[in-house]
């Protein structure tokens, strides 16, 4: 990575850092290059603080609609600063995001005013038999029709109806999803489900409650669930040309195709 790949207003994760290794794993913002050293990035974190780091020490981050952050840096409307909220838009220059708390304000910030905080708004935690129960079902004949449909515009609404009816699938569309795309939590993921293939085969499936590398504060679930929501277009196109074999997986039972051939007699 370059200084040049985290300009003011960029989002980064903290990685590899030796001198504040408690601050390995955090999020922060770009300021862009330091004052006095071209070769190192300035950043805000969550708390506030501000840090020179090297590039290497930083992994680049998306910030998205839905994406929890704390409000830093300000200096005209400082009593902002340490507020937490959830993006809902882009707009011009400026994120517009709803703030925590009683007066429900909305307003909006500058990129480099926010930095990202690992966590799903409104996310309802599931206990262990419901996130499991959805897996016994069986897709309606109706939405695998949906799914061979030529439009993606037909498959792209038999996914938002299925998808939070399987969770297996949702973590299957991330493996598809993060073999074109590095966002991070996406990144992760996807390492952890594909054993590190990132070849978007499904094989270590998530359990409820499970933790994984690098965003153990998240639930793993739930963010699969959300990444693929956020997503329909690009999966309606990947279903139907059956790219990674989601189309097939779909079609199997929510089972990898790969997995289950029977190898060929010599």
């Amino acid at each position: 990575m370059e200084v040049s790949d985290f300009p003011r207003g960029a989002h980064a994760q903290i990685i590899g850092l030796a001198s504040k290794p408690e601050l390995n794993d955090e999020y922060c913002s770009s300021l862009g290059p330091s004052p006095g050293n071209a070769d190192r990035v300035t950043v805000t974190t969550r708390s506030g603080a501000q840090l020179s780091l090297k590039p290497l020490n930083l992994r680049t981050a998306e910030l998205l609609p839905g994406s929890r952050v704390v409000v830093q840096g300000l200096t005209n409307a400082a009593k902002y600063n340490g507020a937490f909220g959830e993006v809902l838009s882009w707009q011009g220059d400026r994120w517009i995001v709803d703030l925590d708390g009683e007066k429900k304000e909305r307003k909006s910030f500058r990129s480099d005013n926010l930095v990202i905080i690992p966590a799903l708004v409104g996310a309802k935690k599931r206990s262990a038999p419901e996130a499991e129960e959805p897996e016994a079902k069986k897709l309606k004949t109706t939405d695998l029709r949906a799914l061979d449909s030529t439009d993606e515009r037909v498959v792209g609404q038999a996914l938002q109806r299925i998808l939070p009816e399987f969770p297996i699938l949702a973590m299957k569309c991330v493996c598809v999803l993060a073999t074109k795309q590095t966002v991070t939590v996406m990144h992760e993921l996807a390492q952890h489900m594909t054993d590190k293939q990132n070849d978007g085969l499904l094989r270590r499936p998530l359990k409820p409650g499970e933790k994984v590398k690098g965003i153990e504060e998240l639930d793993a679930l739930e963010q699969c669930q959300y990444l693929a929501s956020k997503r329909l277009r690009a999966l309606s196109a990947h279903v139907r040309i059956n790219y990674c074999d989601l189309y097939g997986f779909i079609k199997a039972g929510m089972k990898e195709p790969k997995f289950n051939r029977k190898p060929q007699q010599p």
